[in-house]
């Protein structure tokens, strides 16, 4: 579903209270959300019920729901904070406005192989040893960023930081994998392309 038929499904439904449209919005969006709330926790059935949750909540307020631009980021967002709150509720973790260094892991998820399809297995390991250098936030913000093409303000307010802290933190964290890279291959236009082929030029 293309992002503008994913707003205008939104739209009908913030509008006009079409759960048909929700539907569609819930299917679009649920493997990425399950995705990345496994990487907050190892429980399946948690990240589910927060997801449920949030489509409830979202039914619920409805006519209290301001403009949104970017539904990838506002779902994310909102699930989020969700899956804290429930995490915080079954006492797996402790709720604060910031992670724990430990918490998140960019490469926990059933979807550890999702590199392995489209680029070479050289070039995967390698990248993938390299972020999974990265401290717990800059994986989660190179998650964010380069996974989900959310915007680095949508980050920024998401995790609690300044717009500039997230630039930087971007910055350094590729940085840092490019030099890793080229160290190993000689080439760092070599992860520069795997990157852009990535995401889908969401620079």
């Amino acid at each position: 579903m293309k992002i503008d038929d994913q707003l205008n499904e939104w739209n009908r439904f913030v509008n006009d209270g079409n759960l048909d449209s929700l539907s569609l919005v819930y299917f679009h969006f649920y493997d990425l959300l399950f995705t990345y709330g496994l990487k907050h926790a190892y429980d399946k059935q948690i990240v589910e019920d927060a997801i449920q949750d949030v489509f409830m909540n979202l039914i619920k307020s409805r006519k209290n729901i301001g403009i949104v631009q970017n539904l990838s980021g506002y779902l994310v967002s909102s699930f989020r904070r969700q899956l804290f709150t429930n995490l915080n509720k079954q006492k797996k973790t402790i709720f604060t406005d910031k992670l724990p260094e430990e918490h998140f892991e960019f490469f926990k998820s059933d979807d550890t192989d999702l590199m392995e399809r489209e680029n070479s297995e050289q070039l995967n390991t390698i990248v993938r040893e390299c972020i999974g250098k990265l401290s717990s936030k800059q994986q989660e913000i190179v998650f964010l960023r380069f996974e989900n093409g959310i915007s680095y303000e949508e980050i920024a307010e998401m995790l609690h930081i300044s717009i500039d802290s997230c630039y930087k933190s971007v910055y350094r964290s590729i940085n840092a994998i490019r030099i890793e890279v080229m160290k190993i291959t000689g080439k760092s236009g070599i992860f520069l392309f795997f990157l852009f082929k990535k995401t889908r030029k969401c620079f």
